[in-house]
């Protein structure tokens, strides 16, 4: 009897999913506050971008516009930039991925990245124009070089974050 009650506490998806989420996105902050060599500085992955993506496509009720407007703005009290334009892009981000979320599901991990890039080139084209009109901010070709970091990491961001959301199998 008690085991099966904590067979099936364990089983809980919305507890594991809350840490799952939780533990990627300090992991995402992490990187990207690592200081990063010359060589590979202009290619480095928005992992923010990559993890607000992913749990937007496969937890689309947990992760939505609000969470995307959270997770940006803290990343902007980190950095200290303009208030409100890092949130909202992330919010549009996960907007745009909730509502394609069951398109991009079905598809491969090759026609996966392609979409992605497309997405994250909007938000990046998006939060370009807003630091633009906020600041003095013009987009040169360094800006956009991180997308082919974060088309080139998707593929080990989804999975290393599908393998995080498995749930723990009993032996």
């Amino acid at each position: 009897m008690l085991r099966s009650i904590t067979m099936n506490r364990r089983r809980q998806p919305g507890f594991s999913l809350f840490w799952s989420i939780a533990l990627s996105f300090i992991v995402g902050y992490t990187l990207t506050t690592i200081p990063t060599p010359q060589a590979i500085f202009y290619f480095w992955p928005d992992w923010i971008a990559l993890i607000v993506v992913y749990w937007a496509l496969m937890a689309p009720d947990r992760v939505g516009p609000w969470v995307g407007f959270v997770f940006g703005t803290l990343l902007e009290v980190l950095f200290v930039r303009d208030f409100g334009v890092l949130g909202f892009g992330y919010a549009m981000l996960a907007f745009a991925v909730n509502r394609t979320h069951l398109q991009l599901q079905v598809i491969s991990i090759g026609p996966q990245m392609v979409v992605v890039g497309l997405l994250i080139a909007v938000f990046k084209l998006i939060i370009g124009w807003l630091y633009g009109l906020t600041s003095d901010f013009t987009m040169t070709s360094e800006y956009w070089y991180s997308l082919i970091g974060c088309v080139l990491a998707w593929p080990f961001v989804f999975i290393l974050l599908q393998e995080l959301r498995s749930p723990t199998r009993a032996a």
